[in-house]
């Protein structure tokens, strides 16, 4: 093992969620180092749509931090260079017979209860208006003109490209095997490679945050979820948004999502799955007719009991903070706001109280535990 280093702050798991806390870290003068046992976005953050999105999110709290976040992408794609094909050109999802429509409006209505949202129901035509390649069968659809799409992968490549540029230490291969604490602080980050010496530690690790939190004695219920997703040939360029689970990224390869499965820490592809997803793509863009698969797989996303965030402060050791859920593209800028805020000036201005593991005690979950 190498001799020990120190760092202000230390960060555990290096996807989407981790690198941005690290970037808003390291302009807040923080010395960081980050570590991550693979390679990073190893895990769902590398397999995703990139959707920056608000539409989908509820209930309003919710809503309004995913506004929050989606509307510091703009600038944050100005500090960044670009590069990691962000565009804010909204989003559409099509609905295929009455009942669809039916829920789709209520989704609607309820989102706009935030207000900057302006979702609205589109008749066929209108829809066919802003995508042409949507099947004029279908019954019509919503379109939120806030939303968003990326490259996940380069968008977390830049990130840790600045960061490294400005500092930050990210150590990939490296996983933490303990966490030393004496009293109610942390004292230092063991790792089969080095120990780190730091008072600070930040839990970014996606589908093991509970294994982390275990070493410091805390108990945070985090369920793996298997996401299934096709990947398309390249085509032409026939969509210019994300369409509901579907999105052509610049490349012209077509991503057709999402499963959500609780089946454990199980990548294993499901094919009638993928089929009945595939099916539902045919029928709403028909040009994916032609189009030849290259591709399935299967990425696991944290996901807390009630499918919401897990962002603060923990209680029983100074300094350990969880950030966790699903969601890590949409939610990535404000998530770095929020962790450098708290760790840098104690306290930030973003409502988190909604997001606490506490609330699991009225779920009949043993939310927190010191051991």
């Amino acid at each position: 093992m190498e001799s020990k280093q120190s760092a202000d702050v230390v960060i555990i798991g290096g996807g989407v969620r981790g690198m941005s806390v690290a970037y808003f870290l390291n302009k807040a003068g923080a010395g960081v180092t980050v570590l991550e046992k693979r390679f990073l976005c190893a895990g769902a953050s590398g397999l995703n749509t990139g959707y920056a999105n608000v539409s989908e999110k509820g209930p309003g709290h919710y809503t309004r931090l995913s506004k929050i976040s989606a509307d510091m992408y703009p600038a944050l794609n100005e500090e960044l260079g670009g590069g990691f094909g962000y565009e804010r050109n909204g989003s559409v999802r099509a609905v295929e017979n009455e009942k669809e429509w039916e829920k789709q409006s209520s989704v609607v209505t309820e989102r706009n209860h935030v207000p900057g949202l302006d979702m609205r129901m589109l008749t066929t035509e209108e829809l066919r208006g802003l995508e042409p390649a949507i099947s004029p069968h279908m019954l019509g659809g919503s379109y939120c003109p806030i939303d968003g799409s990326l490259n996940p992968l380069k968008f977390t490549r830049a990130l840790a490209r600045k960061a490294l540029q400005n500092g930050v230490r990210i150590l990939t291969g490296t996983e933490v095997l303990s966490i030393q604490v004496v009293g109610d602080r942390i004292e230092e980050v063991i790792t089969n490679r080095l120990r780190i010496s730091t008072h600070v530690v930040v839990n970014t690790a996606g589908i093991h945050v509970p294994k982390i939190a275990q070493m410091v004695g805390l108990h945070v219920p985090v369920n793996p979820e298997r996401g299934q997703i096709t990947i398309t040939e390249a085509l032409p360029q026939f969509i210019r948004r994300v369409v509901g689970p579907y999105k052509q990224f610049e490349d012209g390869q077509v991503l057709i999502g999402a499963t959500n499965e609780q089946v454990g820490e199980n990548t294993d592809l499901k094919p009638e799955m993928l089929s009945d997803r595939v099916s539902r793509a045919l029928r709403v863009l028909p040009v994916l007719k032609a189009a030849h698969g290259i591709r399935c797989t299967a990425a696991l996303r944290p996901m807390p009991p009630d499918r919401l965030p897990i962002y603060q402060k923990m209680e029983g050791v100074n300094d350990f903070y969880v950030a966790v859920g699903h969601s890590g593209v949409t939610l990535a800028p404000v998530t770095g706001k929020i962790f450098s805020e708290l760790i840098t000036q104690s306290h930030t201005d973003v409502p988190l109280q909604d997001y606490r593991v506490e609330r699991f005690r009225d779920l009949g979950e043993k939310a927190v535990l010191k051991g």
